[in-house]
């Protein structure tokens, strides 16, 4: 069976799922506004996988973030952590997910899980929003038992006692945390002072592994996160001109995100132009760009928790000056190669040889470098990297299909360096979002184009970002 029909008989099975639990959640009052979510048959499925791995006499808790506040009364936009995400989909602050192999007496029933989530209610409503509370936690969320969260303290005796050999731990418990949750964390902290601590066991390690192959639901959500970052990167092309700032760009990718349905950017837009180019991560975005600058632009949306990174790079005024076009087409050569080599059976480090090996091979035939070793003056990073819940998410050392990474290699030259001035305040960085199958792999964000012809070509067309009156200097 082909990829594609894979994937599209992916997306049909997480839409019924998710279509199923629509009814359900109409019902209890609690509206979805999506279905074309990771299924909650997929997340307990994940569960089962853990509990399997942690064996008899164990017991495991994850915690999902804190909120974290901003500045006074305001608080940054939650967002849930990626281990807890990937065990329930459960995307609300304030929630812990307890794992019990052997079972635990709760409710006047044994079961082997429970999510501990905030209650709803008519103020809850009224101030923030809809919470999904316990009861619709166990009809939508699938977990075998939910409580609320305040009863976690009073819970956790008996799982403790019901984990009756090695236990296992978790680690992103922090201090200082306020509220509901706090008290979850100083319920954990005081049972792990008093455990025997040398028998704890990291936990996160087995869901780590898990992460690394992502399943055929997952490449539906990282291809749509993919396809919009591409489409933003287009309309960035279309809309870049000299006299512009960075803001102008930063602003045109994240509404294109979110007009696209996605919740959040991956990471803050990176937008460097000019010298901005060569530093990797550039967040500033405030320079005035000029013409003859390059910008190097990594920036890509993340959709239902599942995240893009895409990078292109491109010269403001819409053509390469020859030196900016020899560092990009020696880019994308490497890219091309590294791409080329994602294959099952290959290992990472494989991949990132190829790319290297091209770069080095081409700078010293620019005359930039003299050997070998010189290469990391201008290439101080990794090939790649695996994508998912985390923008830098786990990944096998040895590919295999349903592996998903980035390949992006990139050469920045800092005006100051030890080659001829023509090529300073060029940063170039090529980044694609790649699976690996069974066969060729296959580039999820091909939509944004790549060969000097192609970009020059889409840059000489209008954009919604530079089609209308400009703002005040």
């Amino acid at each position: 069976m082909s990829r594609p029909m894979i994937l599209r008989k992916a997306h049909l099975f997480v839409l019924g799922a998710l279509l199923v639990s629509y009814a359900s959640a109409q019902k209890s009052n609690y509206p979805l506004f999506e279905t074309d979510k990771i299924s909650p048959a997929e997340h307990k499925g994940r569960r089962e996988k853990v509990k399997a791995a942690m064996g008899p006499g164990t017991f495991a808790v994850f915690f999902t973030n804190p909120e974290r506040n901003r500045n006074n009364d305001v608080d940054f936009q939650f967002r849930g952590d990626s281990n807890f995400l990937y065990l329930t989909g459960f995307e609300e602050p304030d929630a812990a997910l307890v794992l019990i192999p052997d079972g635990v007496e709760v409710k006047g029933r044994r079961v082997t899980e429970v999510l501990c989530v905030n209650v709803a209610n008519s103020m809850s409503e009224t101030w923030l929003g809809y919470r999904m509370g316990p009861e619709n936690a166990e009809a939508l969320i699938g977990v075998e038992a939910a409580l609320p969260n305040t009863e976690f303290t009073a819970v956790l005796p008996s799982i403790v006692a019901a984990a009756t050999g090695k236990k296992v731990g978790v680690a992103n418990i922090e201090e200082g945390i306020r509220g509901t949750m706090g008290q979850m964390h100083d319920a954990y902290r005081t049972w792990r002072k008093d455990s025997r601590f040398d028998d704890l066991q990291r936990v996160g390690r087995i869901v780590t592994k898990l992460r690394e192959i992502k399943s055929p639901a997952e490449i539906v959500l990282l291809k749509k996160a993919a396809e919009i970052s591409a489409r933003a990167h287009v309309e960035a092309l279309r809309s870049i001109e000299p006299e512009m700032r960075e803001w102008e760009i930063s602003a045109l990718v994240s509404y294109i995100f979110a007009r696209e349905g996605c919740e959040y950017t991956g990471y803050p837009p990176i937008c460097g132009s000019g010298p901005n180019s060569t530093i990797l991560h550039y967040n500033t975005n405030r320079r005035l760009m000029k013409s003859g600058d390059i910008m190097c632009m990594d920036t890509a949306g993340e959709y239902h928790g599942y995240s893009a990174d895409v990078t292109r790079s491109f010269p403001i005024n819409g053509k390469f000056t020859k030196e900016q076009r020899a560092i990009y087409e020696l880019v994308l050569k490497s890219q091309e190669a590294g791409i080329k080599a994602c294959r099952a059976g290959v290992t990472t480090g494989e991949v990132g040889r190829k790319c290297s090996e091209v770069l080095a091979s081409g700078l010293m035939e620019l005359g930039i470098i003299k050997n070998l070793n010189e290469l990391g003056r201008y290439y101080m990073h990794g090939f790649g990297h695996g994508i998912g819940l985390d923008v830098h998410d786990p990944l096998p050392g040895t590919l295999a299909p349903g592996a998903v990474l980035t390949v992006e290699p990139g050469i920045y030259i800092k005006a100051g360096s030890p080659c001829d001035q023509k090529w300073w305040n060029i940063g170039v960085r090529i980044e694609d979002d790649i699976v690996v199958t069974a066969a060729d792999p296959m580039n999820l964000s091909i939509g944004c184009p790549r060969s000097v012809v192609e970009v020059e070509k889409l840059m000489a067309e209008k954009g919604i970002g530079n089609m209308k009156e400009r703002p005040i200097k």
